[in-house]
């Protein structure tokens, strides 16, 4: 996933340090809240709940987001973003919009660390 690319995601091993798994000392319905906060703060909808798999889908007019949360321990949450422009070019903002939700959960909640369980 490059500049370019209309897509972007975080995940537990990335080559960006930036855009690895961040944990928090959370339990998955704290998570949730505070991006359902960041989603209605931002005008984006929350289109689906998914409580069974811990997934949230979140629809604003020109991409999605799809957010996926570990609970690792009852005390402890992973959270991941996939991010899709509706563009042919994503000139970065995919990334941009990951590192935004990162740095508002960063703020609201107690922030652990990155890529902790490979």
């Amino acid at each position: 996933m490059g500049f370019l690319s209309p897509l972007a995601e975080s995940k537990e091993l990335h080559s960006e340090v930036g855009l690895r798994s961040h944990y928090y000392k959370t339990n998955y319905q704290k998570a949730k809240a505070v991006i359902m906060e960041y989603a209605q703060k931002n005008k984006i909808e929350v289109r689906h709940i998914d409580d069974e798999h811990k997934e949230l889908f979140l629809q604003a007019s020109k991409y999605h987001i799809i957010v996926s949360f570990v609970q690792v321990t009852p005390y402890e949450t992973s959270v991941d973003f996939k991010v899709e422009m509706y563009t042919m070019l994503g000139f970065n903002r995919p990334k941009k919009k990951i590192m935004a939700l990162y740095e508002y959960l960063d703020k609201q909640l107690p922030y652990k660390g990155v890529g902790l369980h490979p």
